[in-house]
């Protein structure tokens, strides 16, 4: 959190991986609703149009607690 380069590291990769998740089809990503689609994508969009005041505890707390289990749960529906 004191690094300001780090911060915006994590905030580059969590606006990717939204990208990336709304280029995901439809199609698939009503076969798999367990994975928070939407929520991937709405925190893309907070952070993209609101960069002047991103809540960097809000990020942080992505980072910490959200991104593990969705990184197991990606990873198991990629090796399926």
């Amino acid at each position: 959190m004191r690094n300001e380069l780090v911060q915006w590291a994590v905030f580059s990769q969590i606006v990717i991986l939204g990208e990336a998740a709304g280029r995901v089809d439809r199609l698939f990503q009503d076969e798999h609703s367990g994975v928070p689609w939407a929520s991937i994508i709405g925190m893309r969009h907070r952070l993209v149009h609101g960069y002047d005041s991103v809540d960097w505890d809000h990020v942080w707390r992505t980072l910490r607690d959200d991104l593990p289990p969705l990184l197991e749960q990606l990873t198991a529906l990629l090796d399926s």
